[in-house]
């Protein structure tokens, strides 16, 4: 590993190379739009900070089910309100009608706030690392698709904003250790980082509760005790070497106090300690507690293999596949990693490492161990950009024939990513279960525009909010808005699966709903849905049969609009 640090690149190229990494990334998030077969918003949660955002837009107000408390509130909120008030700018300064000043932002925003991640990446990277690596790693997040996913246009749940965050709040705590601002003798470098680490905590408990401070916290953490223990390990080196357990023992004690001096520790500890009263300790820290205790307990005895909702249960294969092209420089950036643990090495880690591990129990955590994953990527690129300059190598390979393969393998592995992403992005969004494809679209304008205001309808929960905010209607169950129980989904799923009319009409009245709608999107989830129900879905059954047009009219329900994948059912 005698690689010798890379030169400064000069100013006209980062700035050519980081405008070309924005543009594309911003580009290829906004290229699903170009296909016609699907509508504009994407994720089921989106279409519920979308309509979350008409209010805040309208000044309406809307009882909390159950609650009482109105809606919208600041608490909780995801990206509703830079959604509802750049849409009010731009509905201002353009003369835009309110709803497409909406449907413009809620475009073009999450792509801008990747754009703005990239600068906050190549920013960060070039000064913990340097600037080729910077820049392999802003374009990493540019095609990853875990990245284009959450920065799509249109994808409006808090993830783009959570993680935007949550990077700028570990880069600085990591950054905050080289400042040095001084008032008089004081330096108060380390304490400005701190509060600006509190200060994007409270953003991000305003945004998503404590789930956005905590999983800030957890990368914090495990970096402070990642760095300590390394520190306190390379100072009893020797001892362990020699087996000296005498000098081990008397040198332990002195030897963990200089490694947490030598740490970041300065802001840690305000970080810590602020946190618990922002939240009372009981919020925040009870909550870590117990994430960190459930992963711990997953991993030895599984609960949660029946739970439907895919982001609480362990990352698959699909989720690891995100990083196909990127397999070869991410673990050769582990490597590099591993080998070296300098400090910026055990920040990346750290960070990669604790999120993976609790992503084997809930795949949502996993999500954010992406941007590391693009660092310790770009730390592979880079290195395998500079192969030419490995001394050892010289003796196997001509230095010539090293610069070809070096140039060779970057641009292909550059390649892959860029075609890979812009596939992904124009083909993974249209899926009738990420965002409703057309026929759904007309169901649902059928349902906003020839049914009651006060109609509720009934429908498998992936589609909730779809009716909340394209059909303006009270769905039974969605997201978690108006409720999501294991009750009224086993109900819901007994409705799928009767083959009696008069029994789906009796939990209909049961929730007070007056519209019943199946599609066959679900097909691809019935062993979920008929799990829940506890029932076998036969070929009589009132969904197959409501599909296939076989019924019609019978015991309290009726056929009234049909399409090539929808059909809405009503209780007379």
């Amino acid at each position: 590993m005698d690689q010798k640090k890379p030169a400064s690149l000069k100013r006209p190229t980062v700035v050519l190379c980081l405008t070309f990494i924005a543009i594309y990334a911003f580009l290829i998030r906004c290229l699903h739009l170009l296909n016609p077969d699907h509508y504009y918003i994407i994720s089921a949660d989106s279409y519920f900070f979308h309509w979350m955002a008409e209010l805040v837009q309208s000044g309406e107000r809307v009882d909390y089910p159950f609650i009482g408390h109105a809606v919208p509130t600041i608490w909780h909120t995801g990206i509703t309100y830079p959604l509802a008030y750049i849409a009010k700018a731009v509905s201002f300064v353009f003369g835009m009608s309110p709803v497409d000043a909406l449907n413009f932002t809620s475009k073009f925003l999450p792509p801008t706030l990747t754009v703005i991640s990239i600068m906050v990446i190549y920013l960060a990277v070039s000064r913990i690392y340097n600037q080729r690596v910077a820049l392999f790693s802003a374009f990493t997040w540019a095609t990853l698709f875990q990245a284009v996913w959450i920065h799509g246009a249109g994808y409006l749940d808090r993830d783009g904003l959570s993680m935007l965050l949550i990077m700028m709040g570990a880069f600085i705590f990591y950054l905050s250790r080289e400042w040095h601002w001084k008032i008089g003798n004081h330096d108060l470098g380390w304490l400005t980082g701190g509060l600006l680490v509190v200060a994007i905590e409270a953003l991000l408990l305003l945004e998503w509760v404590w789930v956005g401070p905590v999983l800030l916290l957890i990368i914090l953490t495990a970096f402070f005790v990642v760095e300590v223990l390394a520190g306190f390990f390379r100072r009893i080196a020797p001892s362990l070497m020699e087996a000296d357990l005498m000098t081990l023992g008397r040198q332990s004690p002195a030897s963990i106090v200089a490694a947490i001096r030598e740490s970041n520790w300065r802001p840690f500890v305000p970080i810590i300690g602020l946190s618990a009263l922002m939240g009372g300790i009981s919020p925040g820290f009870l909550y870590m507690y117990r994430l960190a205790t459930w992963a711990v307990r997953e991993a030895l005895f599984p609960t949660n293999a029946g739970v439907p909702v895919a982001e609480m249960q362990g990352i698959g294969w699909d989720s690891l596949l995100g990083y196909w092209v990127l397999i070869i420089p991410l673990v050769v950036g582990l490597y590099i990693t591993l080998i070296n643990h300098r400090r910026a090495d055990l920040f990346c880690l750290s960070w990669f490492a604790s999120l993976f591990f609790i992503g084997l129990f809930a795949a949502r955590v996993f999500l954010y161990s992406a941007p590391a994953a693009c660092i310790i990527s770009g730390l592979g690129l880079a290195f395998i950009w500079d192969l030419e300059k490995l001394r050892l190598l010289h003796r196997y390979i001509e230095k010539s024939v090293l610069r070809y393969i070096k140039i060779g393998s970057t641009v292909l592995l550059l390649f892959l990513l860029f075609l890979s992403s812009s596939l992904f992005a124009y083909w993974a969004y249209p899926n009738p279960r990420v965002a409703a494809n057309n026929n759904w679209q007309d169901a649902l304008i059928y349902l906003r525009d020839n049914t009651s205001e006060e109609a509720v309808i009934m429908t498998w929960w992936d589609y909730g909010y779809w009716i909340l905010d394209l059909g303006e209607r009270r769905p039974v169950v969605d997201g978690g808005f108006y409720a999501y129980d294991q009750e009224r989904l086993r109900d819901v799923g007994l409705a799928y699966c009767t083959t009696e009319p008069s029994e789906a009409a009796e939990i209909m009245e049961k929730y007070e709903a007056d519209y019943l709608v199946f599609s066959r999107i679900e097909e691809v989830i019935m062993g979920t849905i008929t799990g829940l129900a506890g029932e076998e879905l036969t070929d009589d059954s009132l969904y197959n049969r409501a599909l296939s047009g076989d019924f019609r009219s019978d015991q309290g329900l009726k056929v009234v609009y049909r399409n090539e994948e929808v059909v809405i059912l009503e209780l007379e």
